[in-house]
C-alpha cells in the first residue's frame, strides 16, 4: 500500500546516566546526568543551546510533580545535562518516570519519560 508522502514522527529521546539513584544521597560531584537525543535509536544528539532544562519526576499516571528542578546544560551541541541533587530532595523509594522539560522562547516540549528507581538506603 502506498501512502503518497511520508509520516512525520517528532520526539526527543531522554538517556539517563543514571536509572536508580539512592534516596538518601546527593553531592555535588556526583551528579544526575543524561543526554537527550532526536531519534528514538539515540544516535543524534539534541541541540540544547538556548534552553531552559527542567528534570521532572512523578509517579505514573498522575499530573503533579514530586521533583521540579532546573538542570544545567554540559554540552549544547552534545545533548548532554546533569543536575547536583541536593540533601532532601529526592522523593521516597519508589518506581517513576522522569522526563527533561525543554523550554526556549515560544516553545515548551518533553523528553519521552523513561523509569527512573529511587532505591531506599542510607542517608547522607
Amino acid at each position: 500500500m502506498s501512502w503518497g508522502c511520508c509520516l512525520l514522527v517528532y520526539g526527543t529521546y531522554l538517556s539517563l546516566g543514571q536509572k536508580r539513584w539512592n534516596q538518601g544521597d546527593f553531592s555535588s560531584s556526583n551528579k544526575l546526568t543524561g543526554t537527550i537525543y532526536t531519534t528514538s535509536a539515540k544516535t543524534a544528539a539534541f541541540n540544547l543551546t538556548g534552553y531552559t532544562l527542567k528534570v521532572r519526576i512523578y509517579k505514573r499516571w498522575t499530573t503533579s510533580d514530586l521533583f521540579d528542578k532546573t538542570a544545567t546544560i554540559v554540552s549544547g551541541v552534545n545533548g548532554t545535562w546533569e543536575y547536583a541533587v541536593v540533601s532532601g530532595e529526592m522523593p521516597t523509594s519508589g518506581l517513576y518516570q522522569l522526563e527533561i522539560e525543554l523550554s526556549i522562547a515560544g516553545e515548551v516540549m518533553s523528553t519521552f519519560p523513561v523509569e527512573f528507581h529511587v532505591l531506599s538506603g542510607p542517608t547522607a
